[in-house]
């Protein structure tokens, strides 16, 4: 459904588009997206267990010549392709390009109010302000949010994190892992910040374990039991 989605906005946007120039530098400015719309963005609040709400950010740039001063752009949502409620998302009232640089950033909030389902928000960058929309294929941004649980990529079955640091993946272990660490998406950590994440997540386990309220899996193994990080 998402593909088709997209497919259809894709064609009406790429028809709209065909014959538009818009110059690099002069004195008129235009504002759009960094990447074209096809490149869809998708969040799952079950990788931010402990927060009911995400600060989105959104790459914007300017086409034309350097702003003297902050200056004014309008993003709205576009109702009629939105699947998301008003309650679950939320829009800066106003919004400015920074003077004296080419590429600015603005931030979107995602709320999980009644989220039983994935959901679409998508925005458009359009008339109103001080900033002209530029390319039509760069004005709109499709955001699709959920609280659907899903196997991180970076967790893969024989892979390093597996192997050396947090064992075999459940869905549970993942969600104490989260609540320990307040981190849900270990992409972009290196070796050694990984080993420190699951260094704390394991002395808590060991912790809670002297406690008496040791954390049992979805087996009812012990989970400290299958935590391989060595050190302390």
């Amino acid at each position: 459904m998402g593909r088709l989605f997209s497919l259809l906005i894709g064609i009406s946007l790429l028809i709209s588009c065909s014959k538009e120039e818009i110059p690099m530098y002069g004195p008129e400015h235009y504002v759009q997206f960094t990447d074209i719309w096809t490149d869809s963005l998708e969040y799952s609040f079950f990788f931010y267990s402990w927060a009911n709400d995400l600060q989105i950010p959104l790459a914007v740039k300017l086409v034309g010549d350097p702003l003297k001063e902050k200056t004014k752009f309008v993003i709205k949502v576009v109702e009629n392709e939105t699947t998301a409620k008003p309650s679950q998302y939320g829009l800066p009232e106003e919004i400015y390009f920074k003077p004296n640089q080419t590429e600015d950033t603005l931030y979107l909030t995602l709320k999980k109010v009644d989220l039983t389902r994935k959901v679409r928000l998508v925005v458009e960058i359009q008339s109103g302000g001080d900033l002209m929309p530029g390319q039509t294929i760069y004005t709109r941004k499709i955001i699709w949010f959920s609280d659907e649980v899903t196997r991180p990529t970076w967790w893969p079955e024989g892979g390093q994190v597996e192997k050396i640091f947090l064992g075999p993946y459940t869905v549970t272990k993942f969600r104490k892992f989260m609540e320990v660490t307040k981190v849900g998406d270990l992409t972009d950590y290196n070796y050694d910040e990984r080993r420190a994440l699951a260094l704390e997540f394991k002395n808590e386990l060991i912790r809670l374990s002297e406690m008496g309220d040791p954390c049992y899996d979805e087996d009812n193994s012990l989970m400290l039991s299958s935590v391989p990080v060595l050190g302390n």
